[in-house]
């Protein structure tokens, strides 16, 4: 993707979203619309305020691993024009093997990592090699809820395929079509349900 100062950034957390399921992009890019906020959304937030104070004080990763920090930062703004892309990251700590990116998830922790989940860490683990221009070796995903982390190592092929979803996200945005829904058990945790129920 060419570098361009005037290009429209896309927030990191659409990747999630469009990973969920790709009409949400429509609802929110093209229309607009904000999804409805939960209580789990709500105390969410609050998790990450009080997370970000108790990060400073972590002398392991995640806090719960043997593996040592020499220093750490806590909710990072991140932005890039090269990406197109913009958002917080949770942690970038910096341990003896390189820099690891760490995303937080108020939520019970899934058998393994949602894919959306993953394609949002790796990409805030993209925009961390850029501020700080070095390599991010690995990614951990927190289910605070159950204390749970799952730690992947970033790849090429990870990077690819949020390049791939940052393409299909501007594509919705640009042609202002509304993707076809998915229709499955996710519609029923799905702040768009209700509208989404009159389209099909």
């Amino acid at each position: 993707m060419a570098e361009d100062e005037n290009i429209q950034l896309i927030p990191v957390t659409w990747i999630k979203q469009y990973h969920f399921c790709p009409r949400i992009i429509y609802y929110i890019g093209v229309l607009g619309f904000n999804e409805r906020t939960t209580e789990s959304m709500i105390e969410g937030k609050e998790f990450h305020i009080s997370e970000e104070k108790r990060s400073l004080l972590r002398k392991t990763l995640a806090g719960e691993r043997k593996e040592f920090i020499k220093r750490s930062w806590s909710r990072v703004y991140a932005l890039s024009n090269k990406l197109g892309l913009y958002g917080i990251i949770d942690e970038v700590a910096e341990t003896n093997d390189g820099l690891v990116v760490i995303e937080n998830k108020y939520a019970k922790a899934p058998r393994k990592p949602h894919s959306g989940h993953i394609y949002q860490a790796i990409a805030y683990a993209m925009l961390a090699e850029e501020i700080f221009n070095k390599n991010v070796k690995k990614i951990i995903i927190r289910y605070v809820y159950d204390k749970k982390s799952f730690e992947i190592k970033v790849t090429d092929e990870l990077k690819k395929h949020v390049i791939w979803t940052i393409s299909r996200i501007r594509s919705i945005i640009e042609k202002e079509k509304i993707p076809r829904g998915i229709n499955n058990y996710k519609c029923n945790n799905c702040g768009f349900r209700k509208m989404c129920k009159d389209i099909r």
